[in-house]
C-alpha cells in the first residue's frame, strides 16, 4: 500500500522554497507555449457547480449590489472566468502568461457583454499581470478568488495585494480540484505523473488572522470520466512536466504507459470514473484595528 500525502500544518505554505516555487510558476508564466495554453484548457477539470453558487453568494455576503466585481489571481485559460462571467459577475482576470491570457479571451469571447439589450460594455478585463502587483484599483474589488494559483504566489505579498484591492468586508476565496488520493489507485497515478499539489486534510491558505478571518471550508468529492488517452495528456498539462527534461519526461511516460496498459489494464478510449475532491476556502477581509476574536 502506499504512503499517503504526507500532512501539513494548517497555514503552512504548499511550496516552503521560494526558489522552487519561482521554478514550478515559471513553467506556466514564462515558458507556456499557445499549443500547451490550449491543452491545458481543453485537459484540466472544472469546477463542481454547488461551489461555484456558494463562492458567488460570499459576493452578496459582503456588500455587492447588482453584478458582483470579482478579481480572478491567476486566472490562466480562464477555466474559472468563464464560470463567473456566466452567473452575472464582472472579472479582472489577471495572469501573468500571455499564452494563457490568449486562450483566456478567445474562450471569453461569447460571456463579456452586459446582459442588458443594447449594452456592449465588457463584463471581463484581463491584465497581463501578477497576483502581487495586480494594478488594480484600491478597494475596487467584492471579492478576490484563486482557483488553482494560490500554492504560486508570495504569501506576504499577495495578502498585502488582496487587502489592497478589496472593498471593506471583501471576501478572499482559494479553490481548488485535487485527484482523491484517498482511493488507492488514484494516489499510485499521482505519484507516477508527480501532481504535488494533492489534499492535506485540515491545511488551509496561509494569511495572517490579524487581516483576514478564519477559514470556513467546504468540500465536495466528485468523478469525471476521462479516457486513459487524455489521462496521459492531463499529465502534461503538470508544472513537474512543463519543468521536467526529455528523459525525466521519457521515464514519466514509460511509467504511465505499465500503470494504465498493464496494471489498471484500461481499455483505450473507454473513460473511467477519476475521483476528485473540491475545496472552497473562504476568509473575509477584517477592517483594521477591528478585534480579532
Amino acid at each position: 500500500m502506499p504512503s499517503r500525502p504526507k500532512p501539513r500544518p494548517a497555514q503552512q505554505a504548499l511550496i516552503t522554497d521560494p526558489e522552487r516555487r519561482r521554478r514550478l510558476g515559471a513553467a506556466f508564466a514564462d515558458d507556456t507555449s499557445l499549443q500547451e495554453a490550449w491543452r491545458y484548457d481543453a485537459l484540466r477539470p472544472r469546477y463542481p457547480q454547488t461551489l461555484l453558487d456558494q463562492l458567488l453568494e460570499t459576493a452578496g455576503r459582503s456588500g455587492a449590489r447588482g453584478e458582483p466585481v470579482i478579481a480572478e489571481l491567476g486566472a490562466g485559460t480562464g477555466i474559472l472566468t468563464r464560470e463567473l462571467l456566466d452567473r452575472g459577475a464582472r472579472v479582472h482576470a489577471v495572469e501573468p502568461s500571455a499564452a494563457m491570457t490568449e486562450v483566456l479571451r478567445a474562450r471569453s469571447a461569447d460571456q463579456q457583454q452586459d446582459h442588458e439589450p443594447g449594452h456592449q460594455h465588457s463584463r471581463l478585463q484581463v491584465h497581463l499581470s501578477t497576483a502581487e502587483a495586480t494594478g488594480l484599483g484600491e478597494a475596487s474589488c467584492d471579492v478576490v478568488v484563486a482557483a488553482q494559483a494560490w500554492h504560486w504566489f508570495d504569501d506576504e505579498l499577495v495578502q498585502d495585494e488582496v487587502r489592497r484591492i478589496l472593498r471593506p468586508q471583501g471576501v478572499l476565496a482559494v479553490l481548488a480540484n485535487y485527484l482523491d488520493t484517498s482511493v488507492a489507485w488514484v494516489h499510485r497515478l499521482t505519484r507516477i505523473m508527480r501532481a504535488g499539489d494533492v489534499y492535506r486534510p485540515g491545511w488551509t491558505p496561509p494569511v495572517d488572522p490579524a487581516r483576514f478571518s478564519a477559514w470556513e471550508t467546504t468540500l465536495t468529492r466528485w468523478e469525471r470520466g476521462i479516457t486513459p488517452e487524455q489521462i496521459r495528456e492531463l499529465g502534461t498539462t503538470l508544472s513537474s512536466w512543463l519543468s521536467a527534461d526529455e528523459p525525466a519526461r521519457a521515464r514519466r511516460r514509460a511509467n504511465l504507459d505499465w500503470y494504465l496498459d498493464e496494471h489498471l489494464a484500461l481499455t483505450p478510449g473507454e473513460p473511467v470514473a477519476l475521483p476528485y475532491l473540491s475545496v472552497l476556502h473562504t476568509s473575509v477581509s477584517r477592517v483594521p484595528g477591528a478585534p480579532v476574536s
